[in-house]
This record gives structure tokens, C-alpha cells and sequence, in this order.
């Protein structure tokens, strides 16, 4: 969720400020201007002088909540907002950062509420409109949350984030075509939006568009060479072309970046499986389970690790309990690898 600019500027405040109220928002007027300089210090400074002068600026109780978000001090931030909204029941600002404030608090039903109230007090408010698409997004209220991101996009039609974040909510209801053009806008409009891009060659990879994801994950790569998401596809992309070798080389870099990566350590153990390394894929497998001990994907190709290693009474043994279990794939396979010749991997 993010909580960029959410405060605002009062006005210009006048040369002389003989009233408290003027003093009070002329030193609102500065708290701001220092804000967006980043001097934080000053700023707070400058919001406690505002509301010296008149415990009732409104503003001044909004600037200041957001600055001790920003400084992690939630509690605090939230007792200004209120105070904010008792002053000023409709401050759109005020309601969308009191929604941030309580879904970050793990609160995500008032959340919404306070952000919906934010966008129906003011239509233009983009932080409010977008916080409310990510939180719907978050929550899974995916058909609303659409609605949210298309308003956004209503006042802002070329933003990179909100095309993106439409394209990824159309792409979860099957339209690839229509998301891979919205996707297409996102890194047209702004051509250095590496995550446009991995999403873009993420759906273009669904739909087997090999040769256009290769490219369009390799300029994500460009972009963000840290972004296991466009790096973990690309090798799916590698694997697909049958480039089993170029496969590995971006799953190990993947594994450098970030060791528990799982999915990466399970399907390098799978590739290690028809090489004959039965030794290496159950190392990796094991370390795949510290992770994430019910994967049942991991679980499968650890028992053919194991039994490719001879060990065939464990093999049997856990390819027995995973076809106990409930799951879309793995317990058929195991009950399948028990009744008949082994699978190939995938």
C-alpha cells in the first residue's frame, strides 16, 4: 500500500500572523514544504508549532499522522488522524491514510471501509482510489478491486502500477489477450517499468509465446536484475525451449539471490533426476521441505530420489502417504507411480 504524498498544503499563509489560526497555518504551510524536501525533523517541528497555535487545524493533525507512519509510529499516526476526522468528518486525505493505518494493523475490513469512505467524500483522491484496488486485490475481492484500479485509470489512463495491476486481475479471469494489451500500454507509456514487463512476459508465457517472453523477460532482467519473478519465468521459458542447461543457469543465480527460494530448488532437483544425480535432487529436495514441509510436489520427487539412491522401502513409503492425501496433482501421480511404470518429470 503505498503513502506517498498523503498530506497536503493548506494555502499560502500571509506576510503577518497576528492569529493564531494564520500562525498556525502558515506553519502548517511549512511543515509541508519541509515534508516533501524529506526534512522530517523540521517538518514535525513545524506541524507542533501549527497545532500550538490551533489544536483544531485539521491539516496539520493529518501531516503529522503521516509523518509518524512514515517514522513506524502507527498508534501515533492513527490518533491524529482520528482527531482529524472529528475535526472534519469528510477529509478525504484523513480517511484514506486512517484506511492504510488500520489494514497495515492487519485490519483490513475497516480498511476498506475508511477507503471507500475516502474515494465517495472525493472521486480524485489517487492515493485513496488506488490503496482501495490493492486492498481489494489483497483480500481477494478481485471483481471490485477491478472496478477500483478502472477508476483510477479513469483520471490517470497512461499509469505503469494501475495497468499493470488491471492486466494481472484480467489475466486471474482467463482475458490473456486483453491483459497482454494493457500490459503493452504500461511499459509503452513508461518504457524503464521493469515490473510492467515481467508481467507482461509472465502472461506471454501462458500463452506460449515463447519467443516473445524470452525478450520481454530479458529486458525486465535488464532493467531489474534482482527480480526473481521475471528470472524463475524466464527459466520455465528456457525449459520450454528445451534449453535445459540455460534453465539451470537461471535457477542457480535465482538460488544466490535468495537461498530459499523453493520452486527454484525443487525444479533444479527434478533436473537433476534423468542426469542421475539422485544424490544432489534429494539434497535439494530436503532443503525445499525445510521450507515448505507439505509441498507436495517436492515430496513426489523426493521419494524418486530416494529411490533412485536404492533406498526403495522410503520411496514407497512416502509415495504411499502423498496418495492418502487430497491435492490437484501430486497424490495422483504417487498413486499412479505405485501401480505402474514411473512418470516423467515435470
Amino acid at each position: 500500500m503505498t503513502h506517498s504524498t498523503a498530506f497536503s498544503l493548506t494555502g499560502n499563509s500571509t506576510p503577518d500572523q497576528p492569529n493564531p489560526h494564520e500562525r498556525s497555518r502558515g506553519a502548517s504551510d511549512r511543515g509541508a514544504l519541509r515534508h516533501l524536501e524529506g526534512d522530517l525533523a523540521a517538518a514535525r517541528g513545524e506541524y507542533l508549532a501549527a497545532l500550538a497555535d490551533n489544536p483544531n487545524n485539521a491539516t496539520a493533525h493529518n501531516n503529522l499522522g503521516f509523518l509518524l507512519a512514515q517514522q513506524g509510529d502507527l498508534d501515533g499516526a492513527i490518533q491524529h488522524y482520528e482527531i482529524a476526522l472529528t475535526i472534519d468528518p469528510t477529509r478525504s486525505m484523513a480517511l484514506a491514510n486512517l484506511g492504510i493505518a488500520r489494514a497495515a494493523q492487519g485490519k483490513a475490513e475497516q480498511g476498506l471501509a475508511l477507503l471507500r469512505q475516502a474515494v465517495d467524500a472525493d472521486a480524485r483522491n489517487q492515493i485513496a482510489c488506488e490503496n482501495l484496488a490493492k486492498l481489494l486485490m489483497s483480500v481477494g475481492q478481485t471483481e471490485e478491486a477491478e472496478a477500483a484500479w478502472r477508476q483510477v485509470l479513469e483520471q490517470a489512463p497512461e499509469r505503469p502500477s494501475a495497468l499493470t495491476a488491471l492486466a494481472t486481475l484480467i489475466a486471474l479471469r482467463g482475458d490473456l489477450a486483453e491483459a497482454v494489451d494493457l500490459l503493452r500500454q504500461a511499459v509503452t507509456a513508461d518504457p524503464g517499468y521493469a515490473a510492467g514487463w515481467t508481467q507482461l512476459g509472465v502472461i506471454l508465457f501462458l500463452r506460449q509465446d515463447l519467443g516473445s517472453a524470452t525478450d520481454v523477460l530479458e529486458r525486465a532482467l535488464h532493467l531489474s536484475p534482482q527480480d526473481n519473478t521475471a528470472r524463475y519465468h524466464l527459466a520455465l521459458v528456457r525449459l520450454a525451449r528445451g534449453d535445459r542447461d540455460a534453465a539451470r543457469a537461471e535457477l542457480a543465480t535465482i538460488l544466490a539471490q535468495a537461498p530459499a527460494h523453493v520452486a527454484a530448488e525443487i525444479d533444479l532437483a527434478v533436473l537433476a533426476l534423468p542426469d542421475g544425480k539422485p544424490a544432489e535432487a534429494l539434497e535439494r529436495l530436503d532443503r525445499a521441505l525445510t521450507q515448505d514441509p507439505n509441498n507436495q510436489r517436492a515430496r513426489f520427487y523426493r521419494a524418486l530420489a530416494l529411490e533412485g539412491l536404492g533406498r526403495v522401502s522410503e520411496s514407497r513409503d512416502e509415495l504411499t502417504r502423498l496418495g492418502s492425501e487430497d491435492g490437484p496433482k501430486y497424490p495422483e501421480r504417487a498413486r499412479r507411480y505405485l501401480a505402474g511404470p514411473p512418470a516423467q518429470p515435470e
